[in-house]
């Protein structure tokens, strides 16, 4: 869900420049493609050159081949990689630990040891 809905705000940020150049929207189209390190995307809505002129970093704008779209998925997918391997290791150490702490627990909760204080005899 978080990669679509990243690409919905892309498309209609995208759209909206398209249409209108508000130089607020333009900022932020400026903004993502500096960020993800692409310039544009396939649009069947027509040519999209003047838009990746005016909001491409410069030198990235003759780049045809950074889709927008295809970054952000892939960066998306990487980095959902990296957050759900330390998500598992996370996990993996709060039930370790929390077993160790139940053997502490009932090893000293059982313990007949604790009876013994002030029962010793020296010889």
């Amino acid at each position: 869900q978080v990669e679509e809905s990243m690409m919905d705000v892309y498309d209609h940020v995208y759209e909206e420049v398209r249409r209108n150049a508000s130089s607020f929207r333009r900022q932020e189209l400026t903004a993502i493609h500096k960020a993800f390190l692409c310039c544009g995307k396939h649009s069947p809505f027509g040519d999209t050159t003047n838009v990746e002129r005016k909001t491409c970093p410069p030198g990235q704008a003759s780049d045809a081949g950074q889709d927008c779209l295809r970054e952000i998925q892939f960066f998306l997918k990487k980095h959902m990689y990296f957050v759900t391997t330390l998500l598992g290791i996370t996990i993996g150490f709060t039930v370790y630990g929390m077993i160790l702490t139940s053997f502490l627990w009932f090893s000293i909760h059982f313990s007949s040891n604790l009876d013994r204080k002030g029962k010793y005899i020296l010889r």
